[in-house]
């Protein structure tokens, strides 16, 4: 067997093993379950907010019809040059539940959100801590589903994946990619079964914490001058032998990520890194496998190669569709282009961390 042969069917075992992975997470149903217990326990929903006027109104009203007894909310207005402030001294105006501060200027050798967070923490009086990006949407048994599963776990820290919702093409090739890493790489159930900090997963848009918990560790400020806060986050917990849970979001937790490619790129280039660890190699490895897999198919294994991996692909896109609550036939059809964008994401992450000119909101980064 020749060196082109062992490759082509080692990149096809690797696509299996993903399609299993992916099996595995549609069979564990990683979702929040119906609340068994009604919760009373006082919960801070905390949200940084920077430049957020499209987003805070629907943010607000999701909050507005949850039916949590106790709750407070409290947001940051981290430096807005936009109507954000407008918006919070309007809504504060008609509920009582809505508290806003203006952060503090950044100070050296933190990020933005980091900071936000780490302000919003002082801020918060409830015996759980919500911390939730400004583009989340939660239907309004969310809080209380959350509340019980945490208790129910005995947990630390519970982060979820948000159910993506997306209208336009930009969206649809650029929003799924990041899924689709994610759920064919790491079983999520492991993150809470499995010791190893290896398995490890967080998605900041949806963390909620012990109060005593992150009060004694402050997690953010142990992470101030990262970006990608969440990942690192779950494994610092995991190492010291915290109960985490990942799960997704199945019409509880809703998030409209990114509405145009060119912030879809600019979000997910300061971290497309981390899903491998933080290696680049092992980043640029993936990507290499799974764009350049098609063509190294072809050449070593002719058509029946390709037709091998078409069907593999064909079941690894429909289980983490499946598992994502998005539209099989539309990742299907726009899996070339993700590819295509899931190569220059890479490409301009390695250009960024080389030439130390990422931006993120209109501050400069490092990735």
């Amino acid at each position: 067997m020749t060196d082109l042969l062992i490759i082509a069917w080692a990149v096809l075992t690797f696509l299996a093993l993903r399609t299993l992975v992916a099996l595995a997470n549609v069979v564990s149903q990683p979702y929040l379950p119906a609340a068994r217990n009604k919760h009373k326990e006082k919960v801070s929903l905390l949200v940084p907010a920077r430049n957020e006027e499209h987003n805070l109104p629907n943010i607000l009203r999701a909050i507005s019809q949850l039916n949590y007894p106790d709750f407070e909310v409290w947001v940051c207005n981290d430096q807005s040059t936009d109507k954000t402030i407008d918006i919070l001294q309007e809504w504060q105006q008609h509920v009582d539940w809505l508290h806003y501060f203006n952060g503090e200027t950044l100070p050296p050798n933190w990020t933005g959100k980091n900071f936000a967070c780490h302000q919003l923490a002082q801020k918060a009086r409830g015996h759980y801590w919500l911390f939730l990006d400004a583009d989340v949407a939660l239907a309004p048994d969310a809080l209380q589903k959350a509340v019980d599963f945490f208790k129910e776990k005995n947990l630390s820290l519970l982060s979820i994946f948000p159910q993506q919702i997306m209208q336009n093409i930009s969206e649809k090739m650029t929003v799924p990619v990041m899924n689709w890493i994610l759920l064919t790489l790491l079983p999520l159930r492991l993150v809470l079964q499995a010791k190893n900090p290896l398995f490890a997963a967080g998605n900041g848009q949806f963390m909620l914490f012990d109060a005593k918990n992150y009060q004694l560790n402050r997690w953010h400020q142990k992470v101030k001058n990262r970006n990608v806060e969440d990942i690192l986050i779950v494994r610092m917990m995991k190492e010291h032998q915290e109960h985490v849970a990942v799960l997704l979001g199945n019409g509880d937790v809703f998030c409209r990520m990114y509405r145009h490619y060119a912030g879809a790129l600019q979000g997910f280039v300061k971290n497309v890194h981390e899903f491998f660890f933080g290696s680049r190699l092992l980043m640029l490895f993936f990507g290499l496998v799974v764009v350049g897999s098609p063509l190294l198919l072809y050449f070593a294994l002719g058509w029946k190669g390709l037709l091998v991996y078409g069907v593999l692909l064909v079941v690894n896109r429909f289980l983490v569709s499946r598992a994502s609550h998005q539209q099989y036939w539309a990742n299907l059809f726009y899996h070339p282009l993700q590819m295509v964008f899931l190569a220059l994401l890479m490409i301009e992450n390695i250009r960024l961390r080389i030439t130390k000119k990422a931006k993120w909101k209109g501050r400069k980064i490092t990735i």
